[in-house]
C-alpha cells in the first residue's frame, strides 16, 4: 500500500507539473493571486477578502474567490446562500472544480468551502490534488484569483499563503491580535517566502490610529526578522459592516458610501495601480507551489 500511495503521489505531481508548464506557456504572467489571511479568527478576513473583490469586481477585473478555510468556511453565510456543491465534492465525489463554482454579486464567481465539515481541515496530497487539478481550467478567465484562508497558522494556511503572489494580512487594534498577526509574519520568514505581504488593520477608531499601529508592526517586522511588510491601508470600526453581515449582504453593496465601502475601494485602487504588480507564474505557477508546500503531516516544505 506504502509503495501504490506513494507512486500515486508521483503522479500527481507530474500532473501538476504538466499542467504548469502548459498554462505558462499560454500565459507568462497569469492571473494576480492574492491570499489573504489572518494570525487570529474574528478579524475581519473573510469580510475583507468579500468586499475588496467586488471593489476590483467594480473596477473592471474579473475575479474568482476561493474559499480556502476549510472547515470552516462561510462566504456563502456573508451571501446568504446554500451552495450546490463545495471543495468537499470535489474531494469526496470527484466533482469537476468548474461544478462547484457559483455566481456571485457584480459578476464575482466563487468556490465555496465546506463549511463545518472538519475533514476538509485534514486533506492529505492526494485529497488536494483533486482540487488543484481543477485550478488550471479557469485560468485565463480572471484577472485575480482571491482566496480567503483560514485563521492561525496550521500548514494548510501556511501552504495557500507561500503559494500565492501576495497575502494581505488583516489584524485589529487588540494586543492579541496584533501579536498574532506579527506571529503569521514571522512564520513566513522563517519558510523563507517569497510572497510579498501587505498588513491591513481594521476595525480601527480612526485612520490616524491605524496607520500608527500599522506602521508599528511594519517596522518591527523589518527591524527584528528583516521581512519587508507593505502597510496598504486601514478600515474604520463601520457599524454598518455589523448590519450588512445581519442582512446577509456585503457592506460594499449595502452601504455603499460608508466609511468602510470607502476604505475598501482605496485598497482595490492602490493593489491594482502599483507598478510592477507582483506576479509569480499565475494560476500554473500557483499550483505547483501548493503542492509543493503541502505535507503530510509534518513542517511545510518551502520550494519556492
Amino acid at each position: 500500500m506504502a509503495n501504490q500511495g506513494d507512486q500515486l503521489r508521483q503522479w500527481v505531481r507530474s500532473r501538476v507539473e504538466q499542467t504548469t508548464r502548459e498554462v505558462l506557456q499560454e500565459r507568462i504572467e497569469g492571473a494576480r493571486v492574492l491570499a489573504v489571511a489572518s494570525g487570529k479568527g474574528g478579524v475581519g478576513k473573510t469580510s475583507l477578502t468579500l468586499n475588496l473583490s467586488l471593489a476590483l469586481a467594480d473596477r473592471g477585473q474579473r475575479v474568482v474567490v476561493l474559499d480556502a478555510d476549510l472547515g470552516l468556511a462561510n462566504i456563502n453565510i456573508l451571501l446568504g446562500y446554500e451552495p450546490v456543491y463545495t471543495l468537499w465534492d470535489v474531494v469526496e465525489r470527484h466533482i469537476p472544480l468548474r461544478d462547484t463554482v457559483q455566481p456571485g454579486p457584480k459578476g464575482i464567481r466563487i468556490i465555496p468551502g465546506g463549511s463545518g465539515i472538519a475533514e476538509l481541515a485534514r486533506l492529505d496530497t492526494v485529497e488536494i490534488s483533486h482540487i488543484i487539478e481543477g485550478f488550471h481550467e479557469l485560468e485565463g478567465e480572471c484577472d485575480w484569483l482571491m482566496i480567503d484562508t483560514g485563521a492561525g497558522l496550521s500548514e494548510g494556511v501556511l501552504a495557500f499563503v507561500l503559494a500565492a503572489d501576495e497575502t494581505l494580512v488583516v489584524t485589529n487594534p487588540e494586543p492579541t491580535a496584533l501579536a498574532d498577526a506579527y506571529g503569521l509574519i514571522k512564520a513566513v520568514w522563517e519558510q523563507e517566502g517569497r510572497v510579498a505581504l501587505k498588513l491591513v488593520m481594521n476595525r480601527v477608531k480612526s485612520l490616524d490610529q491605524g496607520a500608527k499601529l500599522g506602521q508599528r508592526l511594519t517596522d518591527l517586522a523589518q527591524k527584528a526578522l528583516g521581512q519587508s511588510v507593505e502597510f496598504l491601508g486601514s478600515i474604520a470600526d463601520d457599524a454598518n459592516v455589523a448590519r450588512a453581515v445581519m442582512r446577509q449582504e456585503p457592506f460594499y453593496l449595502a452601504y455603499p458610501k460608508s466609511e468602510a465601502t470607502m476604505a475598501v475601494g482605496d485598497m482595490a485602487d492602490r493593489l491594482l495601480h502599483r507598478v510592477p504588480p507582483p506576479r509569480r507564474g499565475g494560476w500554473g505557477a500557483f499550483m505547483k507551489r501548493l503542492m509543493d508546500n503541502w505535507t503530510i503531516p509534518g513542517a511545510i516544505n518551502h520550494q519556492g
